[in-house]
């Protein structure tokens, strides 16, 4: 045999330590040859020019017919002495025909009607990129492989085979616990897909972790797909013992999945609470907006402030309205009342004598119109109509400070629990989360609801969970926990904001800085990645982007974030509409995957997933469900 000849037997045998760090040693050591049959998986041959990054292929003439757009290949070579496996995908597949190239060739054609046979030399070339290496170790080192780099160009003829989930299996065989499946490489032949391999690691050294804390982003379209691979991946994460999951849930989205609600996820109903629950042993923890319970002074002026009380009592929003509240809650104080006595009668009655007292109007007021504000609130108290409807508006305001309501849990409670126990834990911060929660058996009164303060909850939650971080960091300790963000580009836009907009945004883009060293990572979940702040997109280090950001200034944005390969930009501007299939089963959801996701990208090239469409795939390629049996 050719001693520069690669010799697929020879990698039969594999032994010694795990290639990759984190992940310790299988017990099995045996590894098959790569190709069962190689003239069966050979579709062409190293053809020129080629380079370390980009390669071609001239295709087999029988394999000219078959849709190679998109395939994964692998190409066996001998570099420094050691066998060599580089794998790739095809970008693009281009014919030429030289004989037809000549303005006389074109002419004859034309006048025939057709291209005598003579002429019909087409040649089929697919330009290749690559993104990983593999070497055979010496035998001193145990025969295993490693990953390696590209140093060098297989010679012209050298095999080009298309890779197969088998071989996949081959090669990762000492990963197979640390991969995880989102869904198949996407490519035209949809009966050749791969399952795609992905990282999906914690944020600790150790088995299954990355050593180091990293953000992620999905992007698309609204019915892109984007709800359903963020839950596919939180399960990634949730896997990991742990590891625990904190999902702000604005819309709902994910509460009604777990709870199997009625949910805008058509064909795919997950019911991602019994994985976390039945295969991870972990509990899940659902708060709805209802059972969250506000703890500080600081948040009841900031709330009270957005409530009707102020607005009945004539109090301007801005700084006469903030003083008021500032004066209201000394007063309450004063009085003894904690914050979960403040939906008592009794405090009512107290904040009447303040709001009614002359010393209250006067520090807000120091002009004339204090005397008309003191009678106007002295008057609404004194009607028992208008004084019931005040009530009302109190206590749906009060009750979000009142722990004694069944099923209730306090913001600073819920997120240390969340970093010390490895949960799965969902707020749901939509309007449904008021209709949701345990307490309205019980009979709770109604609760006041806003986006304001919607936006006073998230602040809360992000600063105390900021704050836990900080607190473990300043101990030697780093948490482990991913956060979830719907709805991600409401938070954190570009451009001017004010208020509570901007602060929610600011301590976000914070965040997104400091809190990798705290041991706390993002998922954020948008439509849009054009207007992200982009200080927040700049530390995101792996991204999916689904359809629908193909034009304008979103386009632009992927060009930039991809390294401007126009190659990978044609591939994503080819996804189908999801919705413009002839039939709802049809549908694909597909991603172009940016960063370091996958073992088959050491460099995060720019990969191509299509997810899952339906549940029973995405538990069987991952071992999860109790399911045994392939999907049909």
């Amino acid at each position: 045999m050719n001693e520069n000849a690669f010799d697929p037997a020879a990698w039969a045998r594999l032994e010694g330590p795990s290639p990759m760090p984190g992940v310790e040693e299988r017990a099995e050591n045996r590894f098959p040859a790569w190709w069962d049959d190689v003239a069966s998986a050979q579709i062409g041959v190293v053809g020129s020019p080629n380079s370390t990054e980009r390669m071609s292929a001239d295709i087999l003439m029988d394999k000219t017919k078959e849709s190679l757009v998109g395939e994964w290949i692998a190409i066996p070579f001998v570099q420094d002495g050691v066998d060599t496996l580089t794998v790739g995908q095809i970008m693009s597949v281009e014919m030429r025909n030289d004989l037809l190239e000549g303005t006389t060739a074109r002419s004859i054609v034309s006048r025939l009607g057709k291209i005598p046979a003579s002429a019909s030399e087409d040649l089929y070339r697919a330009e290749i990129q690559v993104t990983a290496t593999f070497a055979r170790s010496s035998k001193e080192h145990g025969r295993t492989v490693l990953p390696s780099m590209m140093g060098t160009v297989p010679p012209s003829g050298t095999p080009v085979c298309l890779v197969d989930n088998a071989f996949i299996e081959r090669l990762f065989a000492k990963q197979t616990d640390d991969l995880f499946f989102l869904g198949t490489a996407y490519s035209g032949a949809k009966e050749r897909r791969i399952l795609l391999p992905t990282w999906v690691r914690h944020f600790r050294s150790g088995e299954g972790g990355a050593g180091d804390t990293y953000h992620m982003g999905i992007f698309g379209k609204t019915g892109s797909g984007k709800s359903v691979l963020a839950k596919l991946l939180l399960l990634g994460f949730a896997r990991h013992p742990e590891t625990s999951v904190f999902i702000l849930d604005p819309q709902g989205e994910f509460s009604r999945d777990a709870w199997n609600l009625p949910s805008n996820d058509e064909g795919f109903r997950l019911k991602w609470g019994e994985v976390v629950e039945n295969d991870f042993g972990k509990r899940l923890v659902l708060v709805p907006l209802r059972n969250l319970v506000l703890d500080s002074w600081d948040l009841f002026k900031d709330v009270i402030g957005q409530a009707v009380l102020f607005q009945w009592l004539g109090y301007p929003r801005g700084e006469k309205r903030a003083l008021a509240a500032e004066l209201l809650s000394i007063s309450l104080q004063k009085a003894g009342f904690a914050l979960n006595r403040l939906a008592s009668r009794e405090a009512f009655d107290e904040v009447g004598k303040a709001v009614c007292d002359e010393s209250f109007v006067k520090r807000v007021y120091v002009s004339d119109s204090a005397t008309a504000k003191l009678q106007q609130a002295v008057g609404y108290w004194e009607v028992p109509s208008i004084k019931e409807d005040l009530w009302r508006a109190w206590s749906s305001m009060a009750s979000l400070f009142d722990d004694k309501r069944p099923g209730t849990v306090s913001v600073s409670a819920l997120v240390e629990e969340v970093v010390t126990s490895g949960k799965v834990v969902v707020v749901n911060l939509s309007r449904e989360g008021l209709e949701a929660g345990t307490s309205i058996a019980a009979g709770s009164r109604n609760i006041l609801w806003n986006e304001e303060i919607q936006g006073m909850l998230i602040l809360r939650l992000l600063s105390s969970l900021r704050e836990r971080g900080e607190i473990a960091y300043l101990k030697g300790k780093r948490l482990n926990t991913m956060v979830v963000l719907d709805e991600a580009h409401r938070f954190i836009p570009r451009g001017t904001l004010d208020g509570q907009k901007e602060a929610i945004r600011d301590l976000l883009v914070e965040a997104s800085r400091e809190t990798r060293k705290y041991g706390i990572g993002w998922l954020l979940v948008s439509q849009t990645l054009a207007s992200l702040h982009p200080e927040v997109v700049s530390q995101l280090r792996v991204l999916l982007v689904g359809y629908g950001l193909n034009s304008g200034s979103e386009l632009q944005a992927l060009r930039e974030l991809s390294g401007g390969d126009q190659r990978a930009i044609s591939i994503y501007q080819r996804f189908p509409d999801p919705h413009a299939a002839l039939e709802p089963s049809s549908r694909e959801y597909n991603f172009m995957l940016l960063g370091p996701i996958s073992p088959l990208a050491f460099s995060g090239q720019p990969l191509f997933l299509s997810a899952f469409t339906d549940p029973h795939s995405f538990l069987f390629a991952n071992g999860l469900g109790g399911k045994s049996d392939e999907p049909a």
